[in-house]
């Protein structure tokens, strides 16, 4: 056996489970840059959060096969730190799974399971025969525990037959799971001998079970028991144990012949198979009786006060009578008034008590209002703090309607308190990504019915419209494995090339997906006009926009030699994030600089527009800061404005709509892509893009806003490009991405396979590929994809000193010496002026900076912002004419520090079980640096350390203690809230303060 192939057991044996879980997290995030073994020794490079400076990490293993880890970070408390255990799941990796024998791609995904089992999950025995018994199964989890696990049933050591109540088992149709291998891995380890002369034994008892083996997956299989075949019953099987007859009725008749008898046992599984395939067939009728009784209707239905389209009377029927089903029609189509009147009719004919309404943030009280409008229904809309929110769901109205943002926050709280018999998820495209947290807790809503909504459920690529569906039904589109299998061209690497069998997949989403285009509508839709005005770029600009692509460049070609680490895809994404923001406006990365063409054009337009015309107009930009420069333009024309962004409270979302519907005044609706989906902005006649967004289905959003049902005029749409700028190679990435839109969902579609436009990393590099003698190069057409979408917001900004006359350098830094004494860290110089760079911006700092200014331009920074903008490559060229000379802190000092600010970043991404765990460790070493030991004692140890040794001896407080003690019971729970982590995190910082 390889000792350097270790399972979770002995992970947690070289290192503690936080550690273990820390590991696993750097691994998953590919944060082992190289890696390296040979003989029983292991070497490999692994990112920490030191800036700029991996760590070095090898492990050897001596004659007795014992490991010994060494690593150059200064973690010594246990004999593995995070970085080792990442470096060992990573070599785990790279090697086979011994125990399967890969021969296609069903054995290869079951491989995967069983390495994953191997290194990420423990077990225990629970009850029964230890070989077929009843078993506990838990991961070590990346985020820390968020259940007590699951239960595994193991019916055979050799065939895939067991059972697992995890989602994975569930989903992926290959009747096994990592928790199911691990387990069979334990069994093995254990004993393998008896292993092996289990594996040859037949079962105690008769089962029938789904096996999933044979093709077409999964068949009724018996396998019998010691006794050998029941005489009774072996005529109902082939001679290969499969049950004969047809599904479901032979099972039910199965059932019956065996309900008295204990040496035959059915599983559950074949038992829900049999119910599955019973409501699929009813439901083919049902829908067939429902839609020719609406049909019948004339579009007046029960219950709803609005006469329908005979189409929007056709969707009606398909979601009532699937009763889990994908609405995807065109935007503007009326896809919420088939919702509610779909719902209402399930009240009536069903019996749905309770249905939960789940829609972004700007659409909450939009969706209220016709929920009231054409039902008359009781509507809860869910808002406030955590007590009055569980109120609010207790209430049990018919409709509750909450955003994502809360769902992720209250899931257990709405299945809980509301149990919604019917979940209506709007914008549903917010779910592609299925590793989301908010993807996750969506699907964890257990509900009866559901209709989800999108009019773009693809909007990338194919796995947008596979993320969606499951929240429909995970069987329609099989597990991902086999999705990926069946429906991607991929090269010897599993690189995605393009789509294929597209024909089977439409035919494979239209039981449980319509699609309706504004074909159907366009009749009623008014004429629609699209304008692309390329504009210039100013000087300012261009200097940005060559340093971002400056810096993009650079890690373009690290990129050719491995892949990226996060903190260098972060940087990145920062540095193209800045490229594009500086095709709109300098001033969006500096902060400073007034006023570009965009916003000269836009200047021109509005006075056409508005001021000579009289129309009302919607501008669109991604950037709020971008708005807030449009405001400006728009005001000083003496223009009546509202703006809408991420950050203006949801009560207040519905004011700024109805004003800029019913005030003549106010002309101009500026929005951010938070007012790009639901929104009904029909008074307006024109809309305004000042800058292209990623994909198309986001500026189909953007337009749909005006040009849908209920606009009566011509609508005019300007799409606004900076010519010098890779904006303008975005723009032609949206045409290969409709291609794929409408091959897959469209009815009329003929492509069976199509490519795949290039991601935003390949652009990169093609861009950096051949580059020439130009000034400067070619921004590459990027697609962020849901990078760009995790990351907006995140850009790099900094402050930029502003332009001002030559002055004495030394009598300026000599007054804010004296001024800010030792506070300051550095000071820069540039042809702009002077950065201060100081442990916090205050009102001192400003105002000594102010006082400064009076000689030369002078601007402060904090010590950890200008750190991050030197990672972002947007600070350190300036000339430094003074930086404070001190001495490295002790070792355990500058370990409580970086665990502190690891704890503070953690708190900041809603990790608080990481933060308060980091937090409690920083602790530990403040005091033991505080009372001169080289390292604290670990564990349960630790507590009894800082009560009996260090309060005695007054290194610390009683107070003090009992913070540390609160903080280490802290780390150890399962789940801690956010105020609780900001306590903890303010102890720690408070203490290092004090040190």
């Amino acid at each position: 056996m390889d000792p350097l192939h270790l399972d979770a057991d002995a992970l947690r044996a070289l290192a503690s489970e936080p550690i273990v879980r820390r590991g696993i997290t750097y691994f998953k995030e590919d944060r082992v840059m190289d890696l390296g073994w040979d003989r029983g020794r292991l070497w490999a490079t692994v990112e920490g959060n030191r800036k700029d400076w991996p760590y070095q990490v090898e492990v050897d293993t001596d004659e007795d096969g014992q490991l010994g880890v060494s690593c150059d970070c200064p973690f010594e408390w246990e004999p593995a730190c995070k970085h080792a255990v990442a470096a060992l799941m990573a070599y785990a990796a790279r090697q086979p799974a011994a125990e399967i024998e890969v021969e296609d791609a069903a054995d290869e995904a079951v491989a995967e399971r069983a390495k994953r089992g191997r290194v990420e999950v423990v077990v225990e025995h629970r009850r029964g025969d230890p070989w077929y018994g009843s078993w506990w199964a838990r991961s070590i989890r990346p985020s820390g525990r968020r259940r007590d696990g699951y239960s595994v049933q193991i019916r055979s050591l050799t065939e895939r037959i067991n059972l697992c109540d995890c989602a994975d088992f569930t989903g992926n149709l290959l009747g096994t799971c990592k928790h199911v291998e691990a387990v069979l891995h334990h069994l093995r380890k254990r004993d393998p001998a008896g292993f092996e002369e289990r594996s040859r034994t037949a079962p105690p008892h008769a089962q029938v079970t789904l096996a999933w083996e044979a093709t077409p997956a999964p068949s009724v299989r018996a396998r019998w028991g010691q006794a050998g075949p029941i005489e009774s019953l072996e005529v109902l099987f082939d001679d290969d144990g499969r049950l004969r007859g047809e599904l479901p009725g032979a099972i039910h008749h199965l059932e019956r012949l065996v309900r008295h008898r204990d040496d035959i046992v059915i599983g559950d599984d074949v038992l829900a198979y049999a119910r599955r395939l019973g409501e699929e067939a009813a439901g083919g009728r049902l829908l067939e009786w429902r839609r020719a009784r609406s049909q019948a209707t004339a579009g007046h239905l029960p219950g709803v006060s609005a006469r329908l389209y005979p189409y929007q009377v056709e969707g009606v029927a398909f979601l009532a009578s699937n009763g889990r089903a994908l609405l995807a029609d065109d935007m503007g189509l009326g896809k919420t008034l088939q919702a509610i009147a779909a719902a209402t009719w399930l009240a009536e004919e069903q019996g749905v008590e309770r249905s939960l309404v789940v829609c972004p943030a700007s659409l909450k009280h939009q969706w209220a209002r016709e929920i009231t409008r054409f039902t008359g229904q009781e509507v809860v809309v869910i808002q406030g703090g955590p007590p009055v929110r569980r109120t609010q769901y207790r209430r049990g109205a018919p409709f509750t309607i909450v955003n994502y943002e809360l769902v992720l926050r209250d899931v257990e709280v709405i299945q809980r308190e509301l149990a919604p018999d019917l979940l209506v998820l709007d914008e549903a495209q917010r779910i592609k990504n299925w590793r989301t947290k908010t993807a996750t807790a969506i699907k964890s809503l257990d509900t009866r019915y559901a209709f989800v909504l999108t009019g773009t459920p693809l909007e990338n690529r194919l796995e947008d419209l596979y993320s969606v569906l499951q929240v429909v039904d995970p069987r329609v589109l099989g597990p991902l494995w086999r999705f990926m299998i069946d429906f991607h061209v991929t090269d010897e690497r599993g690189k995605v090339l393009g789509y294929r069998n597209l024909a089977a997949l439409r035919q494979r989403l239209a039981p449980v997906v319509l699609r309706r285009d504004r074909s159907l509508v366009a009749d009623q839709l008014p004429d629609r006009t699209e304008l692309r005005l390329d504009t210039a770029m100013d000087q300012d600009q261009l200097d940005l926009h060559d340093a971002a692509m400056s810096a993009a460049g650079t890690l373009a070609q690290i990129a050719k030699k491995r892949k990226l680490t996060p903190s260098e895809e972060n940087r990145l994404l920062a540095a193209l994030q800045q490229a594009r923001m500086a095709c709109n406006a300098a001033g969006l990365v500096d902060k400073e600089t007034r006023g570009s063409p965009k916003l000269t054009e836009l200047r021109r337009l509005l006075e056409e527009l508005c001021v000579d015309g009289g129309h009302k107009v919607v501008v669109f930009s991604e950037w709020e800061r971008m708005t807030a420069m449009a405001e400006e333009v728009a005001r000083s024309l003496g223009l009546g404005v509202e703006r809408l962004h991420g950050g203006v409270p949801t009560k207040r979302r519905g004011g700024l709509i109805e004003r800029f519907h019913e005030d003549p005044s106010c002309q101009v609706f500026l929005s951010t892509d938070a007012g790009g989906v639901g929104l009904n902005l029909q008074c307006a006649t024109a809309l305004i893009n000042l800058d292209l967004p990623w994909n198309p289905a986001r500026l189909d959003q953007r337009i749909a806003r005006i040009h849908r049902l209920g606009q009566r005029q011509s609508v005019q749409v300007v799409l606004m490009v900076a010519a010098e700028g890779y904006e303008t190679q975005v723009a032609g990435l949206i045409g290969s991405k409709r291609e794929l839109f409408r091959n897959t969902l469209h009815e009329d579609a003929s492509e069976d396979v199509v490519g795949v436009s290039k991601r935003m990393l390949e652009l990169a590099l093609a861009a950096f590929e051949d580059e020439g003698d130009e000034p400067r190069p070619a921004g590459p057409g990027v697609d962020l994809d849901d990078d760009a979408e995790q990351a907006e917001g995140a850009a790099a900004e900094s402050d930029r000193p502003a332009k001002g006359e030559d002055a004495s350098l030394d009598h300026v830094v000599d007054q804010l010496q004296q001024a800010l004494g030792l506070r300051i860290e550095r000071i820069l110089a540039s042809g702009r002026g002077l950065l201060v760079v100081v442990d916090e911006v205050d009102e001192l700092a400003e105002a000594a900076a102010e006082a400064a200014s009076d000689e030369v331009q002078v601007a402060t920074v904090d010590a950890r912002t200008y750190a991050s903008l030197r990672r972002l490559g947007l600070a350190g060229e300036e000339q430094a004419v003074f930086e404070r000379q001190t001495a490295p802190p002790p070792v355990l000092f500058d370990v409580a520090r970086r665990k502190l600010d690891a704890a503070a970043t953690l708190l900041d991404g809603d990790h608080t079980g990481e933060a308060v765990s980091l937090a409690a460790a920083s602790m530990l070493a403040t005091v033991a640096f505080k009372a001169g030991v080289e390292r604290p004692p670990q564990g349960a140890q630790a507590a009894v350390w800082v009560f009996g040794e260090l309060v005695p001896r007054g290194v610390v407080t009683a107070q003090t203690a009992g913070g540390i003690a609160r903080a280490l019971a802290l780390a150890e729970a399962p789940n801690v809230t956010v105020a609780l982590a900001r306590e903890v995190v303010g102890d720690a910082s408070a203490l290092l303060g004090s040190a």
